[in-house]
């Protein structure tokens, strides 16, 4: 049970670091292309960086969700924009609003009330046949993903894609929480271990598409309060329960958490980091914008 939480806690951090280094490369990308897009943001470090930190964020997401309720590991992805938010204070002078202030705390109480509510679960023992589904619903996403981005890019597809986005990483969540053994070779006959490959790479360039299509703040909203809501209720839908007598907190704890965080979602703004990079010298100006 601690190591799951510490992994949870962990990678809210990898997750919150890797917002600014991606948003910043998409941001910057004169490509509207997919192949244009991807092959720009493969030459890109900041943009790797940030998929590395994705990365090992995803690695310590799995050990969580191999031990814990998937709505306890949506509430602490959801919380990495929180994490965002305070590592923009400290690197770069960003200035938290009065209201940013009270939502930090939300997400906090938020997330102590989730983990107070969790009860300690193995891996969901499900039917065969639920695997097979998994994997069919993320070639279903991966090929929405393909016609996304052979669209016309415009402000009005954006949230589109980015509940596209979400709907992949929740999809991914359930995946991992449904997969079987993970020791080869028998994590390679397993259809969901497929559906996690799949709605990775979906994800992640659908979420490309769609920071370059609109605002990091309503693109960001999108994919975490998709990701966030259906993720728990797909595991819910697999067995997923809060502890005797802790439904009320568990979903009072998770909504506060998710709203707290959605409140946070201009931090990383692909606009606020290329300013502040360019120059420094504008301060928590260049990056946060007149308080409102």
């Amino acid at each position: 049970m601690l190591l799951a939480v510490l992994a949870v806690a962990g990678a809210a951090l990898c997750y919150g670091a890797s917002a600014v280094f991606q948003a910043a490369a998409v941001a910057r990308s004169a490509r509207t292309d997919l192949t244009g897009l991807l092959g720009g943001l493969a030459r890109d470090p900041r943009y790797l960086c940030g998929l590395l930190l994705v990365a090992a964020g995803f690695l310590l997401s799995v050990v969580a969700i191999r031990a814990l309720p998937l709505f306890v590991v949506q509430s602490a992805r959801a919380s990495s924009l929180g994490v965002t938010a305070v590592l923009a204070a400290f690197v770069l002078g960003t200035r938290l609003r009065p209201r940013e202030r009270i939502a930090l705390v939300g997400v906090a109480v938020g997330l102590v009330a989730v983990a107070l509510a969790a009860a300690p679960q193995g891996p969901a023992d499900v039917p065969g046949v639920v695997r097979w589904a998994a994997l069919a619903a993320a070639l279903g996403l991966a090929a929405l993903t393909v016609v996304a981005a052979r669209t016309r890019p415009s402000a009005r597809t954006a949230a589109v894609v980015a509940a596209l986005a979400g709907s992949c990483f929740g999809l991914l969540a359930l995946s991992a929480r449904v997969l079987g053994p993970t020791a080869l070779p028998g994590v390679l006959t397993d259809p969901s271990a497929y559906a996690v490959a799949v709605t990775s790479a979906a994800g992640l360039v659908a979420g490309a598409l769609a920071l370059q299509r609109g605002t990091v703040v309503a693109v960001t909203t999108t994919m975490v309060a998709t990701e966030a809501a259906l993720g728990s209720l797909l595991g819910l839908a697999v067995g997923d329960r809060p502890a005797d007598g802790m439904a009320g907190a568990a979903a009072a704890g998770f909504a506060v958490t998710v709203c707290s965080a959605l409140l946070l979602a201009r931090f990383g703004a692909p606009e606020a980091v290329t300013g502040a990079a360019a120059d420094p010298g504008r301060g928590s100006a260049a990056v946060a914008g007149p308080d409102r």
